[in-house]
């Protein structure tokens, strides 16, 4: 027994290892990114965040309407940026903080599953050593740290959840407790705590979370043992969960007069996921642009196109829902088969990101390149150990849970690493218990069980997660480098990544425009004009496309064909084009000496943007004799 004792605490010994390898790898990390170009590019959706926590952090509000994107992040950003100022290192530094801690976690929830009073006390040990080494190994975690996005926290309160789970279901099968700084935590705080995890999680990934919140509150009703507790756990479970979400469902109810938990762009999501011709990837509508604030804008306008009316938030994000059930109704065979897609999608070892390609940061952060464990490995461990842990683990029904609102986050919406990647925790823990299962059958000599359990993932990884199921469009990355370089005026760099862009996705509207933008201003303007028109020919109702072709014809003294493209701009139902091409087509009313024209197409850029300043100003300096 002491033997056993010895061996169950050698895993503390090689615990701090683990972690101290990783803290080495993410301060190399941050020196090599800090240090290269891509530590300053900000892809849409990043800069979005960046900028409204640095206006928060100044005293700003949140943008008018209800909230169109999930608020924990921006909230986090915004307490940084307040304490820190506005870099991008501390926010990272934190990040990768949460890195270490979820490894920490990762280890225990995997010890946790493998324990039990009639385990060997190795097993807990082994699943915890494996599941933290293949999440130290795992090139995903430390690229998503490093990003200004919420994966690494919302990873990370899904790693504290899980635990956080399987330490309450030991304690009410009466095994242990939970201690903070020597002190007991009774069942019922620590549901109160698992409530506000929860609740945090769903204001920073709510595909995922808002399927967990029922789950186990159900769950915690089932395991409460008598009549006298069993309505109180989930209670003060659920109570946590409202608490977090009190303040956004409240700021929406007042903002748009729907009480909302948290963001109200779910619909469209679900109808990327589910329409007709989805594959389980991200592909929005065409003519819908893909980053997070463009497709919300464009699914509202075509949501009011087609419905013929004003609508909210709320109300667009019905219309999309509705949409995406109508589908589902018509075509239940398809949409199964689709179902069946993203279930495999999510098992298989493929990583498709949004944002900085992982293989450029291998080349721009060597760190990158000790990191050797891929998704095929821990899916491929985790999908045999599930099974095992379902057969023989006291945890399995937290375990069950957490994979059911993994998956479901990705079933019912569509792939990539970005969403899949909160579930690794869970995962990992379950590939730390297949390997201390076999652990314990090798030296048994169960050579059948061994045999069977090895071809059994054997055949899994070749038929799922070893497959290759899609490829993947690198253009992206080389846009980030094009728009960085554009904002620091580097016009020569931003040539050629997006003429590399261009090559890799010859047929992209935005590759076509990002192109002809930088020949334009590089001077080559009949160049610029040749993929302006190839973009106009392919999307003519690309957001902005008309008002650049259009200025590019313009100086091109095509005013003819410079005008018809401001007026589709006009008609486009987008305010900020609408107002843009009333000035540009004042303009041109003014140099062909028109002057009532011009005046008209100020004022009724002022009934669009009734005071704005820019605009009174030409009114007046145009009305002037």
């Amino acid at each position: 027994m002491n033997s056993n004792k010895q061996r169950y605490r050698s895993a503390y010994i090689v615990l701090p290892a683990i972690i101290a390898a990783a803290a080495v790898i993410r301060i190399a990390f941050l020196v090599q990114l800090s240090g290269s170009d891509l530590g300053e590019i900000l892809p849409l959706d990043m800069r979005f965040y960046h900028d409204l926590g640095s206006s928060m952090a100044s005293g700003g509000g949140l943008p008018q309407g209800g909230l169109t994107f999930n608020p924990l992040y921006p909230l986090f950003l915004a307490f940084v940026f307040k304490v820190f100022s506005s870099g991008l290192l501390v926010p990272r530094i934190i990040q990768c903080l949460a890195g270490l801690l979820t490894i920490w976690l990762i280890f225990h929830s995997a010890r946790l599953l493998a324990s039990g009073p009639d385990k060997d006390p190795r097993s807990g040990g082994i699943a915890g050593i494996t599941a933290a080494s293949l999440a130290l190994l795992y090139p995903q975690f430390l690229l998503y740290e490093g990003s200004v996005l919420a994966t690494s926290l919302v990873t990370l309160i899904m790693a504290a959840s899980f635990f956080t789970a399987l330490r309450l279901s030991s304690i009410l099968r009466g095994e242990g407790d939970i201690k903070i700084i020597g002190r007991k935590i009774p069942p019922a705080a620590a549901a109160v705590f698992l409530g506000i995890l929860t609740g945090a999680g769903i204001m920073g990934r709510p595909n995922i979370f808002l399927f967990l919140a029922p789950l186990l509150t159900g769950w915690l009703f089932i395991v409460s043992k008598t009549e006298h507790r069993r309505w109180r756990l989930p209670v003060l479970y659920a109570a946590g969960v409202i608490v977090m979400l009190a303040p956004a469902s409240i700021y929406n109810a007042t903002q748009t007069g729907t009480p909302a938990p948290v963001t109200s762009h779910g619909g469209i999501n679900l109808y990327i996921g589910n329409m007709r011709g989805a594959r389980g990837l991200y592909n929005p509508p065409e003519g819908m642009r893909r980053d997070m604030r463009g497709l919300i804008e464009d699914s509202r306008i075509a949501a009011e196109r087609i419905a013929g009316r004003r609508m909210t938030e709320a109300e667009v994000s019905a219309f999309w829902s509705s949409r995406a059930r109508e589908r589902i109704v018509t075509d239940p065979g398809g949409w199964l088969l689709l179902l069946s897609r993203k279930f495999l999608l999510f098992w298989n070892g493929g990583e498709l990101g949004d944002i900085v390609d992982i293989e450029l940061m291998r080349q721009e952060c060597p760190v990158f390149r000790l990191l050797l464990v891929r998704f095929a490995l821990i899916s491929t461990l985790a999908f045999a150990g599930a099974f095992l842990i379902i057969r023989y683990s006291f945890g399995r029904w937290p375990f069950l849970i957490f994979l059911a609102s993994s998956m479901a986050a990705i079933v019912l919406f569509y792939f990539n690493t970005r969403y899949r990647l909160p579930s690794v925790p869970v995962l990992a823990a379950s590939a730390g218990y297949f390997t201390a299962w076999m652990a314990g059958k090798i030296p048994a000599r169960r050579w059948k069980e061994v045999a069977a359990a090895s071809v059994a993932a054997a055949l899994f990884f070749t038929a799922v997660s070893g497959r290759e199921m899609f490829g993947v469009n690198r253009s992206a990355t080389y846009t980030f480098l094009g728009n960085h370089y554009m904002s620091r005026l580097d016009e020569d760099r931003a040539l050629e990544a997006f003429a590399e862009a261009l090559k890799l996705d010859p047929d992209s509207v935005e590759n076509r425009i990002n192109y002809a933008r930088v020949l334009s201003r590089t001077g080559d303007k009949e160049r610029a004009r040749e993929y302006y028109g190839l973009a106009w020919e392919s999307d003519p109702d690309f957001p902005r496309l008309a008002l650049e072709y259009g200025y590019l014809l313009d100086e091109l003294g095509m005013r003819a064909e410079a005008g018809i493209l401001y007026n589709h701009a006009w008609n486009s139902g987008r305010r900020n084009e609408m107002i843009t091409a009333c000035k540009l087509l004042s303009r041109m009313a003014y140099a062909e000496g028109n002057g009532d024209a011009a005046i008209m197409w100020v004022r009724r850029a002022l009934e669009i943007a009734p005071g704005d300043e820019e605009l009174l100003k030409l009114l007046q300096r145009l009305e002037s004799p």
